[in-house]
């Protein structure tokens, strides 16, 4: 994810605009934007809407028409014109916000429902202008949809030149940009038929062109595609979020062991030390090798095979019916007493299971642990998560980032690694596994 990015998100002039915006824009700021603009139920003018999205001061001009582009694109803004005030050449935008939070039934909004009025309003009038700018007899006569294609066209080759614009194409395409921005809110399939678009627009297209917008000659979408459109934008900068906190941690454990490097001089004997002087270490290495040290020199809990088999056993059965359960307080004492037993034991997986799990003589034990194994695997981490996060729950009320977290988990993990080595019993690897499991880190 970045500006590198293969894949299409949306549609190509989208994905173009998100690698040019993802430099300056992320989760929060979008979501902000998305929330002010949700039933929005006043037309925005230009200074408006960058006001709205440049809210922090933070945005260049080009850097805010990047982003009010990227909305346009989805369809998440309309473009609409008026005609400019007297002595101004250029037609005057505004801008309809089509992001709704009920896109199945839009009408019980108020805002839709005023975005809708003065739409149609507008089209009262701008119908008039047009057919007085046209010279026809009658001003209320709807406007042929042919004909604004062709003032459209007009107006798209004379807006770059030094040549003046007529009236009748500048009202043309005021018309064209109110009748994409009317059909967006009408937010019909069959809008042809409807009895309030038929009084401003008259439509002789074939079925193939009745959904391509009159101006950006786009395929035109509902207000429920328009919400799948910027939901997926929203997925995107979270996905990119996602990504940078992952970039950040890892350069910031590079870093702090960096720092380290250099007070120390390398030798295999100091590594402990290394690892101990980052920030991080010098903060909370003495806690962390604390409760290392209660974990792997507590004596096993002097309990029966009968004990320790009636402790696995209804562990298990808490296991199969809710897991969550496991580090309740009436099962986090059992799940302590299980895994101080299990780690300071020299068996296995599959001894562990045989020994207190397997109770069904019906079939052979292979049979059993051939068909249970990743069951017995997941149970035997489960234990060891939830012995983790109470064992650690004294760091953790002070640790609660999710990137913080990873690193604190990273770090412990290379503690056990260093202070235990090869005395790593096989249930010890579980407690690796567990630690990696709560913080995520996926390389376990």
């Amino acid at each position: 994810m970045g500006n590198n990015m293969e894949e299409i998100i949306i549609n190509e002039k989208t994905t173009e605009l998100l690698v040019k915006i993802t430099p300056f824009m992320d989760y929060t700021r979008m979501s902000r934007i998305v929330n002010k603009l949700t039933d929005y139920a006043e037309p925005l003018m230009e200074g408006k809407l960058s006001g709205i999205i440049n809210f922090n001061y933070s945005l260049n001009s080009s850097q805010t028409n990047m982003v009010i582009d990227l909305l346009i694109e989805i369809q998440a803004l309309s473009r609409i014109y008026s005609i400019a005030q007297k002595g101004k050449r250029d037609l005057e935008p505004e801008y309809i916000s089509n992001i709704f939070s009920d896109v199945t039934n839009p009408a019980n909004i108020s805002s839709y429902l005023s975005i809708r009025t003065l739409l149609e309003n507008r089209l009262n009038h701008q119908v008039q202008q047009y057919n007085i700018n046209m010279n026809k007899s009658n001003t209320t006569l709807a406007i042929p949809i042919n004909e604004l294609r062709g003032h459209v066209k007009t107006y798209r080759d004379l807006m770059d030149s030094n040549v003046t614009i007529s009236h009748k194409a500048q009202h043309g395409f005021v018309a064209a940009s109110l009748h994409d921005a009317y059909l967006i809110i009408l937010n019909r399939r069959d809008w042809w038929d409807d009895r309030t678009y038929m009084k401003y627009f008259f439509n002789e297209d074939e079925p193939s062109k009745r959904n391509i917008t009159l101006i950006s000659r786009v395929e035109r979408l509902t207000l429920r595609e328009i919400d799948e459109n910027v939901k997926r934008i929203l997925a995107y900068f979270q996905e990119v979020a996602a990504q940078r906190l992952k970039v950040k941690s890892s350069e910031e454990f590079q870093v702090r062991e960096k720092e380290a490097e250099t007070t120390y001089e390398k030798s295999s004997k100091i590594f402990t030390d290394k690892l101990m002087l980052t920030p991080f270490g010098r903060q909370y290495g003495e806690k962390i090798d604390s409760i290392l040290k209660d974990i792997f020199d507590t004596p096993s809990p002097s309990l029966s095979e009968e004990e320790v088999r009636a402790i696995a056993e209804k562990l298990y059965h808490v296991y199969k019916t809710l897991p969550s359960s496991l580090n309740l307080p009436e099962n986090i004492a059992m799940c302590e007493n299980l895994a101080y037993f299990l780690l300071s034991s020299d068996m296995g997986l599959k001894k562990f299971a045989e020994t207190f799990i397997y109770n069904d003589r019906r079939i052979s034990f292979s049979k059993f642990f051939t068909e249970k194994r990743d069951e017995l695997d997941d149970f035997a981490t489960k234990i060891f998560v939830a012995f983790f996060e109470y064992k650690f729950s004294s760091l953790f009320r002070i640790i609660k980032s999710l990137d913080m977290k990873q690193y604190a988990c990273a770090f412990i993990i290379k503690r056990i690694y260093i202070l235990k080595g090869e005395d790593l019993s096989t249930f010890g690897f579980f407690l690796i596994k567990a630690i990696a499991k709560f913080g995520k880190i996926k390389a376990f």
